[in-house]
């Protein structure tokens, strides 16, 4: 099983939100992938315009100590990543272009697969993980047409005609979110 909630979210909201995580519950950033079997924490999860001038995030969010981190080797790529069965946060999306906003998640798996046996993640984490959720949420507002959370700076780049897209289309153009 999992949990996870959909956002919108430009670079200055997540930067709030982090923050507040931060002093809130002790969250610590870290890269999806690292040049050793041990992770890289960083400051920002916010990555630098890259394809098209694009700013986006893909990282984890996890507990101040003791998480359980599980790393796997990218031989290609001679990179470990972070596997999902850890005990982290995904904090993936929000790719902006300046214009367009592409929906953000946050997610997290409840519980991993051992052999044939399904193993719950300890309790602390799983508490962590909701508390963590119940403040994010409540850093932002509901959009019951969008079926996902706005941030401040999102819901004012809307008004003023930044658009949202919850994808990118087969022919790699986004396919738009329109509130019902």
């Amino acid at each position: 099983m999992s949990r996870q909630f959909r956002f919108y979210l430009l670079p200055s909201d997540i930067e709030r939100v982090v923050g507040e995580l931060r002093a809130r519950f002790g969250a610590r950033v870290i890269e999806a992938v690292s040049p050793s079997i041990t992770p890289v924490e960083v400051d920002s999860p916010v990555r630098a315009p890259g394809f098209g001038g694009a700013t986006s995030i893909y990282c984890y969010l996890m507990p101040p100590a003791g998480a359980d981190i599980k790393m796997w080797y990218m031989a290609k790529r001679q990179l470990w990543g972070v596997e999902e069965s850890s005990e982290v946060i995904q904090f993936s999306g929000c790719h902006y272009d300046g214009e367009v906003l592409l929906i953000g998640r946050f997610y997290f798996q409840t519980d991993f697969l051992v052999g044939d046996t399904i193993w719950h993640k300890r309790p602390e984490f799983l508490d962590w993980g909701d508390e963590v959720f119940r403040l994010t949420k409540r850093t932002m507002h509901w959009s019951k047409g969008l079926l996902a959370y706005v941030g401040e700076d999102a819901m004012r780049l809307r008004q003023s005609g930044g658009r949202f897209a919850s994808s990118f289309g087969a022919s790699g153009k986004f396919i738009y979110e329109e509130e019902i």
